[in-house]
Order: C-alpha cells, then sequence, then structure tokens
C-alpha cells in the first residue's frame, strides 16, 4: 500500500541521540589531529570558529523548522522565502552532496571490513553495508531511528571516556604520565607557530566536520512532536559544539605537543595507548568503523527526504514522493542504492582517486547549503516582521548581526579555497556543479514540469 506520505514515527529519545551524535565522526577522531599537526596550538580557534559559525546557523534553521517542520528542511524553506529557483537548487546540491557522502562512508567501511577481513574485498566490504544500511533504512522509519539511537550511543560514549581520561592526566591522576600542564600552547613555536594560513584552512576541516547537524531538523520532522523536538534538536547544537569538539580537541592540544607528527595522525588513539589501553588501535578501529556507519544511515535518511521533497514539490519526478506502507520514500531509497552502486563500480574498476578528489569538495557544499539557509532567514524575518510575535516562539541570536556575520565568514572561508592551491579543484568543481544546478532550473522552466508541485505556506 502506497499512500505517499512519511510517518512521525521517531520518538524524542531519537531525535536527541541523532542531534548529539549526528556530527561525531572521522573529522573529530582523526581530522583533528590533522589540523592540530599544521596549526599547532592555535587549531582551537578553527574549531571555535567553525563552531560559532554553525551554532548561529542551525538557530536560523530552527528558527524556521519550528514555524513549519518538513522533510525538505532548508530546501523547503528557500523555496518560501527566496523562491521556487532557490528550492530547487539547495535541494538537488544537498542531495548531490549526500549522495558522494554515503559513497565515501561505504569506501571507508569496506576498507576497515578488510582489515580484520582480509579474504574481502574492499568493494565488497562497501556493498555489504550499502546493502545493510538501505535495508534498515527501508524497513520502517524507526528502525533507522533506533540504529542511529545505538551508533551514537556508542560514540557519545568513546568521547566521553576520552574527555575523562584527558581531565585525569591533565590533573595528575594517571601515576604513570606526567601531567603536561600548559606547556603545550607556549613551547614549540608558540600558541600560532605556523601562522594564520593554517588557522583559516582548518576552519573548512571544521566545517566538513560538523556537516550533518542539519540531519536532526529534518529527522525532527518525522518525529512525535515535530516543533518541540526540531527545537531541542537545534539547541542541543550547543553542546556538540562546546563539550565534544572544542572540549576534546582543547585535550588533545594540552596532552599531544603539535610537533608530534606520529601520535597526531590518530590522537585518540595514542592518548588511550599511552594511559595503558592495549587494545586501543583496535577499539579505535570499531569506533571509526561505528561512525562511518552512522553517517552513512543518517545520509541514506536525509537524501531519501530531500528526494521525496522535491517531488512533492514538482522538482523531481513524481515516482520518488511515493511511500511503502511504513512511510519509507522506497523509490527514493531505491535510486540513491542505483547511483551509490553505480560510483563504487566506476571507482573500482578504474582503479583511480578521481572520486575521493571529488567526495573532498563535499566541505564546500555544506557551506553553499548554510548561505542559502543564512540568506532563508534573513528573508523570513523581513517578510514576517508585520506578524504578531510569540513571546515563546523559538528565535535565533542576534538577528540579523549574526546572519552577516556568518553570511561572511562562510563567503571568506569559501572563497580562500580558490587561492589555496591544494583546494582549487575542490573550489571549481562546486562552482561549477551549483551554476549547472541553478541554470538547470531555468532550463527546465522552458519544458514541462515533472509533476505538480504543492504549494508552501512560508507561514
Amino acid at each position: 500500500m502506497q499512500d505517499n506520505r512519511l510517518r512521525q514515527s521517531l520518538k524524542q529519545r531519537h531525535i536527541t541521540m541523532i542531534a548529539l551524535g549526528g556530527v561525531i565522526g572521522a573529522g573529530l577522531f582523526v581530522g583533528s589531529g590533522a589540523i592540530i599537526a599544521i596549526a599547532g596550538p592555535a587549531a582551537i580557534l578553527s574549531y571555535i570558529v567553525g563552531g560559532i559559525i554553525v551554532t548561529l546557523v542551525m538557530f536560523m534553521l530552527g528558527e524556521m523548522a519550528s514555524r513549519n517542520p518538513d522533510s525538505g528542511s532548508f530546501s523547503t524553506y528557500a523555496s518560501a522565502y527566496l523562491g521556487e529557483w532557490a528550492g530547487y537548487a539547495v535541494g538537488w546540491l544537498y542531495w548531490f552532496k549526500s549522495m558522494m557522502t554515503i559513497t565515501l562512508e561505504a569506501i571507508l567501511l569496506g576498507a576497515i571490513l578488510h582489515d580484520f577481513l582480509p579474504w574481502l574485498p574492499v568493494w565488497g566490504g562497501a556493498l555489504f553495508m550499502l546493502l545493510t544500511l538501505i535495508a534498515s533504512n527501508a524497513y520502517s522509519v524507526r528502525s533507522f531511528g533506533e540504529a542511529e539511537y545505538w551508533l551514537s550511543f556508542a560514540k557519545i560514549a568513546t568521547i566521553v571516556i576520552f574527555m575523562a581520561l584527558g581531565i585525569s592526566i591533565l590533573l595528575g591522576l594517571q601515576p604513570n604520565i606526567p601531567a603536561p600542564g600548559l606547556v603545550n600552547l607556549t613551547e614549540h613555536g608558540g600558541f600560532m607557530p605556523t601562522g594564520i594560513s593554517p588557522v583559516l584552512a582548518g576552519i573548512i576541516v571544521v566545517i566538513f566536520s560538523l556537516g550533518g547537524s542539519e540531519i536532526a531538523a529534518v529527522a525532527a520532522g518525522e518525529s512525535e512532536n515535530p516543533r518541540k523536538n526540531v527545537v531541542k534538536a537545534v539547541k542541543s547544537v550547543i553542546v556538540r559544539v562546546m563539550v565534544f569538539y572544542i572540549g576534546s580537541v582543547s585535550i588533545l592540544i594540552l596532552c599531544v605537543p603539535w610537533t608530534d607528527k606520529a601520535n597526531l595522525k590518530s590522537p585518540y588513539v595514542s592518548l588511550f595507548s599511552t594511559a595503558g589501553f592495549t587494545g586501543a588501535a583496535i577499539a579505535m578501529k570499531v569506533v571509526l568503523f561505528v561512525s562511518f556507519m552512522s553517517v552513512m544511515n543518517s545520509f541514506l535518511f536525509s537524501n531519501s527526504r530531500m528526494l521525496f521533497s522535491l517531488s512533492q514539490r514538482g522538482h523531481a519526478p513524481a515516482l520518488f514522493a511515493r511511500t511503502n506502507s511504513k512511510g519509507v520514500p522506497i523509490n527514493a531509497l531505491a535510486l540513491c542504492f542505483a547511483i551509490c552502486v553505480m560510483i563504487l563500480a566506476v571507482h573500482f574498476v578504474s582503479g583511480g582517486d578521481l572520486f575521493l578528489m571529488l567526495a573532498k569538495s563535499s566541505g564546500a557544499f555544506v557551506m553553499i547549503v548554510w548561505i542559502f539557509i543564512i540568506v532563508a532567514h534573513l528573508a523570513m524575518r523581513r517578510q514576517t516582521k508585520q506578524e504578531r510575535s510569540d513571546p515563546s516562539a523559538f528565535k535565533a541570536w542576534f538577528y540579523p548581526y549574526s546572519n552577516w556575520v556568518a553570511l561572511l565568514a562562510l563567503v571568506a572561508v569559501l572563497v580562500s579555497q580558490a587561492f589555496n592551491p591544494g583546494s582549487q579543484f575542490q573550489f571549481w568543481f562546486t562552482v561549477s556543479v551549483t551554476l549547472v544546478v541553478v541554470g538547470s532550473y531555468f532550463a527546465r522552466r522552458k519544458r514541462p514540469s515533472f509533476g505538480v508541485a504543492t504549494g508552501v505556506d512560508p507561514n
């Protein structure tokens, strides 16, 4: 049976855990060490700036979502407040970006499975994990929520244990490890030993790591109390950024000298090993496996919901707005599976790294999506300023100053990629794809639509 509507099957605990664990992954467990090794102790500035940006942007998204929880989320709001072209563009850009992320996570999962099971080729492991998580998403919304709940729980538990260990080292409670104090902030060339450029470059990595924060707002639309849960999910951004990212990275900076390149390649493993956990490397590999699964699981969910929403609004073929008896947009999931399998086939048959190079542009696509969120929020506030304001309604902080600060910061970081030889390809690839997507909207207006778009009430 198909009735073409989603189900509000997710409970508050699902949304809370999805929000808390949604951005904890390899970007934190591995990427943090890479930033510290390049920028020195000043890497914490990359995390603070990136954290402030994501917090401001997610609060803007939260205000719009609390007014109208919707599976299309920021794409729906861009349509309502900026015009159909904006909703079309940001929706398809996010869908494209999430497709790259899903495939990349499948490859990483396949590589870890190959480490544990050498007889299983990487492509076989990647395909197995793609099938497994597609099946979980296809079974029901609740099965996605349960899987993500426990995957996120495992990641959060790892971070909490790591932070407890780090604090005990800093307080001198580990008998075999001398307390480092604050020496790693001032020695080895000082706080900013390599200048400001690596700090700015680090912001891009941090934003890529925090990309996925918006998934909680998408998932909240299928929860039992969407308006209440989306606000809780957005508010948890502060906890995620301040505790999990800034807190754990600060501990790393204090405990591991930035010149210790070897240990910073896998900083969390290094710290656990130093404290005497002999199985730290294997345990962290398991945690990374769980993290990749969680990211892949979340983006399978948001990818299918975005295509479902685009289809409902006439921006994609109508068949992708069909759901199964449990409210899952099964055709949207099937398309995702088919495209991911084709990408995997091309990647492994060619033996090249082209796809991996393209996947590095995900951070730039995230920034494009966030720019749309910021501008849509500005437009919403201006269009609704004559409405009677509810004092208890959720509001983004420091409007409109926060909008302009976040917008200028994102544009500056994005444009800086064009002048960095290491990221120029990704920058121009992102610009090219964005122009093609926007151009396709106006070209499509001259031909019949995919279907009848449903109206969106901006109020």
